[in-house]
């Protein structure tokens, strides 16, 4: 295996602290690491670059990045240039660490990853907002004692953003960080859905959709995710783009996207780039695949509609209706 012998790792505090704890293990684990002080966010994201980049193996350091990490922090640990002399490595493995707010390097970050974000507390919330804490206390005592002095996630909601600044060592950014929070919160309660157009005719698919396909120069081939009611579903969906000879769209690939978006329903729509809409063979071949796909995953297709230039298109099931009636 190919050894890259100058250290991948640019050595920040915590990343110094993960180095100090990893090399003094044969086979450096998150689990084991944790225990040792570092947060498991940090020993995951690090042991995996030094596992891309070849210095670890599945089954442990491999001695010359290893040998090349210690004389690192060697150098970390020497009398900086201002003259100031730091701890050596064994002097700092006798040093006690600070103990982490979190059992096991475990943070509100990381409990958000495994069990979702409704998981979080009150504070573990805040404290993922506020990420780290202040001289005088860790990220955790400091969510508790915001929601303290506010009684709760109501008064802190109200707060002025100049007193959180002032507040608990805040500063500025933490505290407008917090106050857009709860401003978002605020006008998520007066929002409402912007208003989805209903596609039930040919005619609303090409208010939708035709002004963007007839100026190109080039076919694609979109989805149109449609719920019960036959409204659009976000945005039309491009899912492929060929040149003007033609372009498609296979069932697997077309009813995936629709799936996902929660269709009740699905309009295909391409353009031709010759300028006449006029099916193709391949046009209605592809329809009828999309046709029988819909129907065995209860989707069903609603409409094939082809864009053409000068206002023109046509709906393939208005023009061709046998082919929905297969």
């Amino acid at each position: 295996m190919h050894v890259c012998l100058a250290p991948t790792l640019a050595v920040d505090d915590a990343t110094r602290a993960f180095l100090q704890a990893a090399v003094d293990l044969d086979c450096p684990q998150a689990e084991v690491l944790s225990k040792h002080g570092i947060r498991r966010w940090d020993a995951d994201r690090l042991l995996t670059r030094l596992k891309s980049s070849g210095e670890i193996s599945e089954t442990g350091w491999v001695e010359e990045a290893r040998q090349a990490y210690q004389s690192l922090l060697q150098r970390c640990h020497s009398p900086d240039s201002r003259g100031t002399a730091q701890q050596s490595p064994a002097q700092e493995a006798h040093t006690p660490r600070k103990p982490s707010p979190f059992p096991q390097g475990e943070g509100p970050r990381e409990k958000a990853w495994q069990l979702g974000i409704d998981a979080l507390s009150d504070r573990e919330l805040l404290a993922l907002i506020l990420r780290t804490g202040t001289s005088s206390m860790d990220v955790m005592a400091l969510a508790d004692a915001l929601l303290d002095q506010y009684d709760g996630l109501v008064g802190l909601a109200g707060s002025d953003v100049l007193a959180l600044a002032n507040g608990h060592g805040l500063g500025q950014a933490k505290s407008a960080e917090i106050a857009a929070v709860f401003e978002l919160g605020r006008r998520l309660l007066r929002s409402a859905r912007r208003q989805r157009p209903r596609l039930h005719t040919p005619e609303a698919v090409f208010d939708v959709i035709g002004a963007d396909l007839m100026a190109l120069a080039h076919e694609e081939f979109l989805c149109l995710a449609l719920d019960v009611r036959s409204r659009l579903i976000g945005e039309p969906r491009r899912l492929s783009k060929g040149d003007i000879d033609g372009t498609e769209a296979g069932p697997r690939l077309f009813y995936r996207h629709a799936l996902c978006s929660g269709a009740a329903s699905a309009i295909a729509v391409h353009n031709h780039p010759t300028g006449d809409p006029s099916p193709s063979a391949a046009d209605l071949a592809v329809t009828r695949r999309l046709l029988s796909a819909g129907r065995t995953l209860d989707c069903p297709l609603v409409d094939h509609v082809i864009i053409g230039d000068g206002g023109r298109f046509i709906s393939l099931r208005r023009d061709y209706p046998h082919l929905f009636a297969e």
